[in-house]
């Protein structure tokens, strides 16, 4: 359950850098119906299988916004790298012209 769970997180972040929104909790909805129907077939209850499918759901999700988080401040940053270095090149030029 824990490699499923860490499996889950590490796609999910990388989800969130990825795909649109509705895709993934399409997604994640049927990775959790699917855990939980796993753990019902192994033998636990329903409520068991129905809390772990939730609790894989709520890792999923959480797991996305941190990936959409993440990519957006490594956009912001490349973007205002990109914008400093073009306003030192011309700084510089005007330097030269000056």
């Amino acid at each position: 359950m824990l490699i499923t769970a860490l499996i889950a997180a590490v796609i999910s972040i990388a989800a969130g850098a990825c795909i649109r929104a509705w895709a993934f909790a399409v997604f994640a909805f049927l990775v959790a119906i699917g855990s939980g129907g796993v753990v019902f077939v192994d033998g636990s209850s329903a409520v068991a299988a129905i809390g772990s499918g939730i609790a894989i759901l709520v890792l999923m999700e959480i797991g996305y916004l941190t990936g959409v988080f993440l990519s957006g401040l490594l956009r912001r940053n490349a973007r205002l790298r990109e914008s400093n270095s073009a306003g030192n090149v011309s700084a510089a030029s005007e330097r030269q012209q000056g």
